[in-house]
């Protein structure tokens, strides 16, 4: 009784995890990678940023430019004790200014190249985020593929057991075989049951991920489109080790960043010892005024014109010169350390995804071996299972090993294709598992 209750249970959850999935839309990999890059916070931000910098460059140009100003003034005086009595004073002033900076130690020029730049740098970053975005993807995207082939490995091992579980029911009542055999099967099949709806939910789990990495409405309807993995695309070959490590340092955007970084470093370096230029500056204004107590045409007779040229040069500057320098200096010096340091990490990652992928392989070599044996004893034990010479106890456990066999076939697979597509991105190669 406890076993059909067992059972019982484990038929409603596994009906109602069947019932997801149904009329879902299925996406591609590569309508997830777009549709991530359009919606993801952090590319967002990083567009409005490059923006910004965009603006700051167009800012930086204008400092060739000379700065024009104007002002007009009307002012009303009262001197109530003047000599003479009451005087109430109008007047009025108007000037025009234009100021312009000759030489200034080449800062404008360097202010400038930074600028451009820190826009390039920019564009970098956000190649990045958008190449970390497209590995999150794929790997959510080939953890889902995982979890669908799981649902129906499992499935499949149901359909066998509740044959046999029919089958052992029929010889149960004519007598052929004891209630303790009918209990192993029973068992079986429970486990069986239980282990189809984790399956269906582990995929649900997976599909949630992958719909939040996309950013998508959790109650939007959302499946993927199942692919088949050749054994050509799980053996590919991985190349060299080094070549995909040089040729990743020429197509990973973190590393271009660095380099960049290190360009911004000796550019600062040079503005700050263009403090130790002097600065020129040239000034012309026009201006006139008018009051009430003129006469004649006073707008042009307070009419006036000046012009100036200024040289200014700090003498002593309490070391804020010697400073600025050393400090780029420096900084130029932790600009190169951290190139190091990223050039380092990204041979790390390499290398740990090739041995990853290479392991993978060797593993997908040998869980298919063994899958085939498991499955050529499965099936002699079942037939002589049938034929009364083996126990359920022996034809459950070759089942059982043939079902292990086929999970470490599954994941190896899987665990080389990531590793594989990993190592293309990595050498700016396209995704290519579509």
């Amino acid at each position: 009784m406890c076993v059909k209750k067992s059972v019982t249970i484990i038929c409603a959850l596994f009906l109602s995890a069947l019932s997801y999935g149904q009329d879902n839309e299925e996406w591609t990999l590569g309508q997830c990678i777009d549709y991530a890059l359009q919606q993801n916070i952090s590319v967002q931000r990083g567009r409005i940023t490059l923006e910004q910098c965009r603006v700051s460059t167009e800012q930086a140009k204008g400092q060739w430019q000379p700065g024009v100003s104007f002002s007009a003034g009307q002012n009303l005086s009262n001197s109530p004790f003047a000599e003479g009595g009451h005087v109430n004073t109008y007047s009025g002033n108007y000037n025009l200014g234009a100021s312009w900076t000759v030489f200034n130690g080449f800062r404008r020029k360097y202010n400038i190249k930074q600028a451009e730049l820190q826009e390039t740098i920019q564009e970098t970053s956000l190649k990045s985020t958008e190449e970390d975005i497209k590995i999150a993807v794929l790997t959510s995207y080939l953890q889902v593929l995982y979890a669908k082939e799981n649902v129906t490995m499992r499935k499949n091992s149901l359909e066998t057991s509740n044959e046999q579980l029919n089958r052992y029911k029929q010889l149960y009542e004519a007598g052929s075989v004891s209630m303790s055999d009918l209990s192993q099967i029973e068992s079986q099949h429970v486990s069986e049951l239980y282990q189809v709806t984790v399956a269906q939910n582990q995929l649900e789990d997976n599909l949630l991920q992958l719909k939040q990495l996309l950013r998508l409405d959790l109650n939007q309807p959302f499946d993927v489109r199942s692919l088949d993995f050749s054994q050509e695309q799980v053996l590919a070959d991985l190349g060299n080790k080094d070549s995909i490590y040089e040729m990743a340092l020429y197509s990973r955007p973190e590393i271009a960043n660095a380099l960049l970084n290190e360009k911004m470093a000796d550019l600062q370096i040079k503005s700050a010892k263009s403090g130790y230029y002097p600065s020129v500056n040239l000034s012309a204004g026009v201006g006139t005024g008018h009051n009430n107590h003129g006469e004649g045409n006073q707008l042009k007779d307070n009419f006036g014109e000046n012009v100036g040229l200024s040289l200014n040069y700090a003498i002593a500057d309490n070391r804020e010169r010697k400073s600025a320098v050393k400090k780029a200096k420096l900084n130029r010096n932790l600009s190169g350390l951290e190139t190091e340091n990223l050039k380092d990490d990204l041979k790390k990652t390499i290398e740990a995804a090739y041995l990853d992928a290479k392991a993978a392989q060797l593993n997908y070599i040998a869980s298919k071996s063994n899958e085939q044996a498991a499955e050529s004893t499965y099936e002699l034990t079942k037939e002589k299972f049938s034929l009364g010479m083996k126990s359920p106890f022996e034809m459950l456990s070759e089942k059982n090993s043939l079902l292990n066999a086929q999970q470490q076939t599954l994941q190896s697979k899987y665990s080389a294709i990531l590793n594989i597509q990993v190592l293309n991105i990595y050498q700016g190669l396209p995704v290519g598992v579509e």
